[in-house]
């Protein structure tokens, strides 16, 4: 008997393009990624999930990250959201 066939997958290079496109479209993503892995290796935390939703729904950090993003439009280096 045959195995199950797996689901087609997107053709990786068109996938690849239109992700590597959206990302330079939106830096802010870089920059959320950034903040959060940064806090999430320098504290630890057992509960990595409960970490990331409490790092995410914080009421300031769309406001951190539009404040970076000024910044490295403006060309200053090592600044990042806290």
């Amino acid at each position: 008997m045959a195995s199950p066939q797996p689901p087609p997958r997107p053709h990786q290079p068109a996938l690849r393009l239109s992700s590597e496109r959206y990302l330079r479209a939106h830096p802010e993503t870089r920059l959320l990624l950034r903040g959060f892995l940064r806090e999430l290796l320098r504290r630890r935390p057992a509960d990595v999930l409960q970490f990331a939703a409490g790092y995410f729904t914080q009421p300031e950090l769309p406001g951190r990250i539009q404040e970076e993003l000024r910044r490295s439009q403006r060309g200053e280096e090592g600044v990042s959201p806290q």
